[in-house]
């Protein structure tokens, strides 16, 4: 039976966090960002700070001393390069971590097949990884539509079962899409289907502050899209500071938090007023068509905004929802555009999870039933269970 009675009155184990708040112990943490912002800075940073003797310090909060996995798929050079680089700029700034703490894996082929993702499994029971870094989903997972709810949850399944066994925090990258015409980067959240997001219990998104908006420094904004064990909805700003030598080589990194402006802080300003409105009405709709007109004269009477910073506000407001609504061309002249709550969405998802066993063809990574029958990586091992099911030719 695929079915499992839940005992409401067993106690609940308390969830642990990797960063207070913010990566969650024994579930899948996602970080997507546009290529080049700093990924691969920040997690490195993250990875050798839990290298130090007795941890160390993360977006300014406290993180312990533990054993770090990096996987690097998406820039394989045979020698990890980028990930190597980064690592020895930490270090020149914390010279009392250790490199033994840090294993860096690449993947050698078109990505990563089911023997190589219970090797992985294998690995971090054997050193106890406290941490698994997976940069990034789409060269993880290259033979898969990561448009495609049906394609997407396989291996969301199958990293979810992953860091169940692992007791570990798994953090995946991505990608965010390019922005369109009245969004801000990151509105639309991580690229794909929102099965990556349904199945993570916490999203993160990490975009890059204009520099004339921090007094030309290099200030990235952390958002917390989503964290099912702790407060969302807010954004935390990081300075990349760094030292170069007389030949304008790379010495060290700093990370350090910054007090993000007013507007990118997500404070009460005048275009996130608006931004509101305009949600909050389409999701009061109840289905019912509602005029983009409609939705700009709303934005300008709600934030006391000019026309242009109204249509950004309604461009975002939409950018935000885009999973929940869709256009409606409205009779008339010019045929103005109008917009609608999707009908029933959740009952659409559901149904399409329930058909994944058919959908073979299109996926490259697939998961089998007995995902979950071991409660530790341990016996997981000692089980010789697989995680991973078949690979797709």
């Amino acid at each position: 039976m695929a079915l499992k009675h839940i005992d409401l009155h067993a106690p609940l184990n308390r969830i642990e966090f990797l960063v207070p708040d913010l990566i969650p112990c024994g579930y899948i943490t996602f970080l997507g960002a546009r290529e080049g912002v700093g990924k691969t800075t920040l997690l490195t940073g993250l990875a050798w700070q839990m290298t130090r003797p007795s941890g160390g310090e993360f977006i300014g909060r406290p993180v312990p001393r533990g054993p770090v996995i990096y996987l690097n798929t998406d820039a394989a050079d045979g020698q990890s390069r980028p990930v190597r680089f980064w690592l020895e700029q930490h270090r020149a700034t914390f010279p009392d971590g250790d490199m033994n703490g840090v294993t860096v894996l690449e993947n050698t082929g078109a990505g990563l097949s089911p023997d190589e993702f219970k090797e992985l499994l294998t690995l971090a029971a054997a050193e106890q990884a406290r941490c698994i870094i997976i940069d990034s989903f789409m060269g993880t997972f290259p033979g898969i539509d990561g448009n495609k709810l049906d394609a997407v949850m396989l291996p969301m399944l199958a990293l979810r079962d992953f860091a169940s066994k692992t007791g570990a925090a798994v953090i995946v990258t991505d990608h965010l899409p390019k922005k369109a015409v009245g969004e801000k980067e990151g509105d639309r959240g991580i690229m794909g289907s929102t099965g990556k997001t349904a199945q993570a219990r916490a999203v993160h998104l990490l975009t890059r502050v204009p520099p004339n908006e921090v007094n030309g420094l290099d200030v990235l904004r952390w958002e917390v899209r989503k964290a099912s064990f702790s407060k969302s909805g807010y954004a935390l700003g990081l300075e990349i500071q760094r030292t170069f030598d007389d030949e304008d080589r790379a010495l060290s990194v700093y990370l350090t938090p910054y007090d993000l402006p007013e507007e990118e802080a997500g404070g009460d300003t005048r275009g996130a007023r608006a931004t509101a409105a305009v949600m909050n009405h389409l999701d009061s709709s109840g289905g019912e068509t509602v005029a983009h007109a409609a939705l700009l004269a709303l934005a300008i009477e709600r934030g006391n905004l000019r026309e242009r910073a109204a249509r950004e506000a309604v461009g975002r407001a939409l950018g935000l929802m885009w999973d929940r609504i869709e256009e409606v061309k409205q009779p008339g002249r010019g045929a103005p555009k109008a917009y609608r709550l999707k009908a029933d969405p959740d009952i659409q998802c559901h149904t399409a999870t329930n058909t994944l066993e058919a959908v073979q063809d299109s996926v490259l990574f697939v998961a089998v039933p007995n995902c979950q029958s071991s409660e530790t990586a341990t016996n997981a091992e000692e089980e010789g269970e697989d995680i991973a099911g078949v690979l797709v030719i």
